[in-house]
């Protein structure tokens, strides 16, 4: 199994909690599905070493540009 490296970040149902995932490319899929079927609210996404590297408004245009 793959190591693990990027972090999406999402409130549900009013409570923080993140997904794990294999690729950035994969983080903001989740993050996009889940915000178009109004499942979650997206709040970020981390890298490898746990910074930041997706959020707010950036974060939003590329969720809407990968659900194109």
């Amino acid at each position: 199994m793959a190591e693990i490296v990027y972090t999406a970040r999402y409130l549900r149902y009013g409570e923080q909690t993140a997904e794990e995932c294999d690729s950035l490319d994969e983080a903001l899929a989740f993050l996009a599905l889940g915000w178009d079927r109004g499942e979650l609210s997206e709040t970020g996404i981390t890298g490898p070493d746990g910074k930041v590297i997706l959020e707010g408004p950036e974060l939003l245009k590329r969720m809407t540009d990968t659900l194109v």
